[in-house]
């Protein structure tokens, strides 16, 4: 009996191609010096000096840009506290802020993001690697003049070009030691990612103090939910809902 074989077309890649990660092994975190030492991506939180060594590595990596693509698609809708260390050269706040499905992202009780034709605008491009339009390369440009004609009379406490979250990213590619306008910059741009809480919503005993502290009476949620507090801390010690 003779057996065929028949050449078949689909939609998938064949297995002769490489795979999509194939580009994992030339990455710099794979390079030997660092193979046993994955904690150098984990810093701990506040220590900037541990940071900014991870981010010089991933900032000279050569396959930074498919990093960062395959970083996006595996943590796409993952919420802030699901996400750690330094990743494709940019820590959990930042890429939960890039990320087009976050409410900070889309503007919905998050931080808006800034529209292109701004500074703010660009260094979001630059952060990110993505093409920087006319627009923003002349919102960035113009707030460089004003930059330096206001260093000029200020003197120069701050080195020129400095006091951005671009700046700060440059040191760290380029192996500099970073200013403290840099840093201040980098520090501030980590805080806008976390928008502040909310009012406690009614139904709660927050919500209860709310409305005593705003002269308000309150409303029938929030009075159960304080009386139900109230019985828990005298029967378990704790005013917590089981």
């Amino acid at each position: 009996m003779m057996i065929r074989h028949f050449a078949t077309t689909s939609h998938t890649a064949p297995d002769t191609l490489d795979r999509a990660e194939s580009w994992r092994p030339y990455g710099a975190c794979a390079a030997p010096q660092y193979v046993g030492h994955e904690d150098l991506w984990f810093p701990e939180p506040g220590d900037t000096e541990a940071v900014r060594a991870a981010v010089r590595v991933c900032v000279s990596c050569p396959v930074l840009a498919l990093c960062r693509q395959a970083v996006a698609v595996e943590e796409h809708g993952v919420g802030k506290a699901s996400r750690y260390g330094i990743r494709a050269g940019l820590t959990p706040l930042q890429r939960w802020a890039a990320d087009t499905s976050t409410r900070a992202a889309q503007g919905k009780g998050g931080r808006q993001p800034a529209p292109c034709g701004t500074n703010t605008a660009y260094d979001r491009h630059v952060r990110r690697g993505e093409p920087v339009d006319d627009a923003c390369r002349k919102a960035h440009a113009k707030h460089s003049r004003e930059q330096r004609a206001r260093d000029r009379q200020r003197g120069p406490a701050v080195p020129d070009g400095c006091g951005t979250t671009r700046a700060y990213y440059q040191h760290i590619q380029a192996g500099e030691p970073v200013d403290e306008a840099c840093q201040a910059a980098s520090d501030a741009y980590e805080q806008q990612l976390t928008p502040p809480p909310g009012p406690p919503e009614c139904g709660t005993r927050g919500g209860y103090q709310r409305h005593r502290r705003q002269g308000e009476t309150a409303c029938t949620p929030c009075r159960q939910a304080n009386t139900d507090a109230d019985r828990g801390l005298r029967t378990t010690g704790t005013s917590a809902a089981a």
